[in-house]
């Protein structure tokens, strides 16, 4: 008890200081309970969440003609499958939003009673049932959307109409990281767009034991003809499993929860020295109270544990509290949970993870105290007497007056940072360590948040001006020929997608005639395939095949095999990671039969894109025109071939000869170009959703063919603002990267503050009678300010500097191990000097501005109050 009490005594003496440092903890343990809580708790929500929602463990999306009953067949007839069906969707892949950006929508019918259902609807409306009401998932409120909006998808060159109704939630493509997401409909909203896009089929499928899921799907694809192609917009059959759904909707929050995780890691070491540093200080001045304590009979284990106390009652208080702040926290980082996870964070109390977080903290804040306190236990009286002097002490003084150049604040404040060099040295490490976490969120948030050309590459996909798909039967080289040709275009080029199977990985094979035109996509090691025979993997998987650049693979596509050599080595966030690069000829070893079907338009600088656009769709047919109906672009195919011609004639010779009027014969031409844009829609339909090739269309009136067409009058099936697609598809990823600087940069505020406030109140409590004598020879507060905030500047300075620089070094290394299991390897953060100078002055600054507010206390020392108090 008597320890307890002097303990509580030495708490109320110094409240400044003990707040502050319970403050300190605080905050070490909230951080490091809200990483800690995330890291290891984010897939076993998810998972949960799944479970509860009765959500699939896998899913196959089949479009055209792909789906086949009996692979659902074998999903039933198999022991290891809890229950699997199919479910009808409308497909609408890479439809964009008025404001820019593409989503691949899959709408179901919300009125169909499931099996595997693995959503909800949290927030729902009336809507007119002259609307086609739609939800959608609730991550899209943060793009502005809200219940009772109109929803406007542009899709193959036709603008859909929806109202939302509601937002819904689930584990399975509800996610603002991914491309592709799920939209629910009421069965008559859903049923007339089915009738006019027709749809494809999702099998769902749910194991008794998440363990036999990957032996499931071999035997799947071992004992069905299925064929499973990489992840695409162009796939016919793509397969998702749980845990991509897992790895992909958690990675935001992951990455955040790694850097939260750290960077409390550095709060804590602040707190240990901080901590040191109170313990040493107590005990040079407190040395006669010590001292005092021990000549009445204190054994040096009971003054040891006074101190030690202390802290540890610091500790508890400042440890509850942090433990309530990471709820608070959490709470706050729900709506970027919800967004990318895709459901609402539903953890309540992580008992296990607070105690955990409270056992560690308390562990170090008793360790350091125990050492620390070690020396005030060594102490005897007859020594504390002499205020700790064991004998004579003839130290060198450094920054003589008599010889030092400068005013005279500036000289006394570095003498007395010469003779307290421990004391500024650990303020430096503290700083050193804030200026290094400062650094790596402002280079991240420089490089993520505000320019996005590194996310967007590190995405895998080039993104050129203009995307132009051909036609089935137009020959590929003479389009090219023709596009590159035209006044404005600075090249064009080839990079599309394949689906190959790589060391017996699925992999998506991004193909090119000359990687050398790219502008996007890089290699960091190596260079890109230029023979038959070579191939370049992602860095990922090389390590996990055990290759380097010279060995060889072996890639496979059905049924042929071929081996090839890498040569070089990429990255990318792409389908994690699991793509590759070939050259064309290359492919055609393993698929004799490909065809290129895009072209990669690049134009000028200071063009219009979609004028350009605009342009192109007056060169040439165009099958899905962008122009608007009844313009240019009917007018424009019309006159192009022969069979709309004869038709357009055979309309407008039946009118003259029946003694029309010319109203009427242009209210006939128009009706014509209707139903001719109609036509063309249903072909670009069946070009885009279900493989055909070749299609014709044909109007009869009273026996006689008044139009025609087929898909062979066409150059090209449709033109792509590429710029528009990509322009909002990276948001979440830079919405994460600014919120983690700004948690970072709230962090090395307030430790600024609280370090600085605890060193400047301990000086001042130790120097009082120095201080004193400055003020009895005439210098004013203000210049024992200056001289107290002069004394810091040397730490703030060489440690920011330091910290800064070890920032600058190492901050490609540490975000290429963050970002490793996403697909990056080596990443390139672009460090912008001057960027990182105005960090380390502005910190610079704060500090000493925040030093000379503190100093301020000693306006309180007096002359008089000294020689006049006890």
């Amino acid at each position: 008890m008597p320890v307890f009490m002097i303990a509580m005594a030495n708490i109320r003496k110094k409240k400044g200081v003990a707040v502050s440092m319970g403050v300190l903890i605080l905050l070490s343990v909230a951080i490091f309970n809200v990483g800690l809580t995330l890291l290891a708790g984010i897939n076993h929500f998810y998972d949960t969440e799944n479970d509860r929602l009765g959500g699939a463990h896998y899913m196959v999306r089949f479009t055209g003609n792909e789906y086949r009953e009996e692979y659902l067949d074998f999903f039933l007839q198999d022991p290891r499958v809890e229950t699997a069906e199919t479910d009808e969707f409308v497909m609408m892949d890479m439809a964009s939003f008025p404001e820019g950006g593409v989503i691949s929508a899959n709408f179901l019918n919300m009125d169909r009673s499931r099996k595997i259902g693995g959503y909800f609807v949290a927030e729902q409306t009336e809507v007119p049932e002259e609307d086609e009401a739609v939800c959608i998932p609730v991550f899209m409120k943060d793009m502005g959307y809200g219940l009772g909006d109109e929803l406007i998808l542009n899709y193959n060159k036709k603008d859909y109409h929806f109202r939302i109704a509601g937002f819904t939630q689930s584990t399975w493509l509800h996610s603002s990281v991914s491309s592709m997401v799920n939209f629910y409909m009421p069965e008559k909203a859903y049923e007339k767009l089915y009738e006019q896009q027709g749809g494809g089929y999702m099998l769902l499928v749910r194991v008794k034991d998440q363990a036999d899921l990957k032996g499931l799907i071999a035997d799947f694809k071992k004992n069905t003809d299925v064929n499973i192609e990489a992840i695409s917009m162009d796939a016919k059959a793509m397969e998702i499993t749980i845990d991509d759904m897992r790895n992909g909707t958690t990675m935001v929050v992951t990455i955040i929860s790694v850097v939260l995780f750290v960077f409390s890691f550095l709060m804590v070491i602040v707190a240990v020295i901080v901590m040191k540093f109170r313990i040493s200080n107590h005990i040079d001045s407190q040395m006669r109270g010590i001292g005092a304590l021990g000549a009445v009979g204190y054994t040096g284990r009971q003054i040891r544990w006074s101190v030690v106390l202390e802290f540890i009652i610091i500790g508890m208080i400042g440890t509850v509290l942090g433990i309530a702040l990471s709820y608070g926290i959490i709470a706050a980082l729900g709506g970027l949970i919800t967004s990318s996870v895709g459901v609402t964070w539903r953890s309540g109390g992580h008992i296990g993870f607070d105690i955990l977080s409270a056992a560690f903290i308390m562990a170090v804040v008793v360790l350091v105290a125990w050492r620390s306190a070690a020396a005030a236990a060594r102490i005897v009286p007859v020594e504390a007497l002499r205020g700790g002097i064991k004998s004579h002490s003839f130290k060198k003084e450094h920054f003589p007056l008599e010889r030092t150049r400068g005013s005279l604040s500036m000289v006394l404040g570095l003498k007395s940072m010469a003779f307290s060099r421990k004391m500024y040295f650990m303020v430096g490490i503290i700083f050193a360590g804030i200026a290094f976490a400062s650094a790596f969120s402002i280079i991240t948030w420089w490089n993520m948040g505000i320019n996005d050309e590194l996310v967007l590459k590190m995405t895998g996909y080039e993104i050129s001006d203009i995307m132009v798909y051909k036609a089935p039967h137009e020959n590929y080289e003479e389009l090219t020929e023709k596009i590159g040709a035209m006044e404005g275009v600075r090249k064009v080029s080839l990079y599309e997608m394949e689906s190959l199977s790589v060391e017996g990985e699925l992999l998506s094979c991004y193909v090119s005639d000359d990687f050398g035109k790219l502008e996007m996509v890089e290699v960091y090691e190596g260079n890109f395939p230029e023979y038959d025979n070579e191939i370049v993997v992602t860095g990922l998987l090389a390590r996990s095949w055990g290759k380097k650049i010279g060995d060889t693979i072996t890639v496979s596509s059905n049924g042929a095999s071929a081996e090839y050599v890498i040569c070089g080595l990429t990255q990318t966030m792409n389908n994690f990671g699991r793509i590759c690069f070939m050259h064309e000829t290359g492919l055609l070893r393993v698929e004799p039969y490909y065809e290129k079907n895009s072209i990669q338009v690049y134009l000028e600088p200071g063009l219009d894109i979609d004028t350009f656009i605009g342009a192109m769709e007056q060169s040439f047919r165009v099958l899905s025109p962008s122009v608007s109906p009844g313009n240019t672009g009917a007018d424009m195919n019309s006159n192009t071939d022969n069979s709309t011609d004869s038709g357009t004639n055979a309309g407008t010779n039946a009118g003259t000869d029946s003694g029309t009027s010319m109203d009427t014969g242009t209210k006939k031409q128009e009706a014509l170009a209707a139903a001719k844009r109609k036509a063309e829609e249903k072909l670009a339909a069946l070009i885009s959703m279900y493989g055909v090739d070749s299609a014709q269309y044909a109007l009869m009136v009273d026996g006689e063919v008044v139009l025609s067409g087929d898909t062979n009058d066409y150059e090209i099936d449709r033109i792509e603002n590429n710029r528009r697609l990509f322009v909002s598809n990276v948001d979440s990823i830079a919405d994460s990267t600014r919120m983690m600087a700004a948690l970072i940069i709230t962090g090395t505020v307030l430790l600024v503050v609280l370090v600085l406030y605890m060193v400047i109140k301990s000086m001042l409590t130790r120097r009082r009678g120095e201080f004193g004598i400055y003020k009895a020879l005439g210098y004013t507060d203000r210049q024992l300010m200056e001289q107290i905030a002069i004394s810091f500047l040397p730490a703030s300075v060489g440690g920011t500097l330091a910290g800064s620089l070890a920032a600058c070094l190492s901050v490609n290394r540490m975000a290429s191990l963050l970002f490793e299991q996403l697909g990056i390897s080596e990443m390139n953060f672009v460090v912008e000097p001057w960027l990182i100078l105005l960090m380390a002055f502005a910190l610079v600054v704060f500090a000493f501005a925040v030093s000379m507010v503190l100093a301020g206390k000693i306006r309180g020392i007096t002359v008089y109050g000294l020689l006049t108090e006890e």
